[in-house]
Formats: C-alpha cells, sequence, structure tokens
C-alpha cells in the first residue's frame, strides 16, 4: 500500500510512462474501433450518380461523402469569410 503522500501505487512506472501506456491504450482502442468499422461496412452497395451508376464498397461511399462534405465545408468556409468580411483572416 502507497503511503499517504506517495500518490497512487502505479507499479514502479513514472508518470510520462503512465501517460505513454494510456496513450497507446487509447492508439489501440482507436485503431481497433476502425477497423471493425471498415469490415462491417466492406459490402458492395449499388450507388446512382447524375449520368451513371456504379456498384463499390459502401466503406468507399462513406469515405468520399466525408471528404467531399469536408472539401465543401472549406470551400463554403472561404467564400463566406471573402464576400462578408473581405478576406480578413
Amino acid at each position: 500500500m502507497a503511503a499517504p503522500d506517495e500518490g497512487p501505487d502505479r507499479g514502479g512506472l513514472d508518470e510520462r510512462q503512465v501517460r505513454q501506456l494510456a496513450l497507446a491504450g487509447g492508439l489501440v482502442l482507436a485503431a481497433s474501433l476502425v477497423l471493425l468499422f471498415i469490415v462491417e461496412n466492406s459490402h458492395d452497395v449499388r450507388v446512382s450518380f447524375v449520368f451513371f451508376s456504379a456498384t463499390i464498397s459502401l466503406i468507399w461511399v462513406i469515405v468520399l461523402s466525408a471528404v467531399a462534405g469536408a472539401i465543401a465545408g472549406l470551400v463554403i468556409a472561404r467564400l463566406v469569410r471573402t464576400r462578408f468580411f473581405g478576406g480578413m483572416e
């Protein structure tokens, strides 16, 4: 049992090592969730575009939609900033 002024017993690890282990654990958890998301959304779907249709993996539909949305958001934000604020940064 740790003395009251020493803080919790960390098995001989200093604060930096505990933070690194927590970060590594968080990264492993995040990578596992991303991998699970990809596996669960890997089946093919038919997507109808304006002039054609295609059968592609659902994960690509999700990723491309997210990228297109991010680009559109950045472009719109820049246009609004330029239009209403005269390009002030």
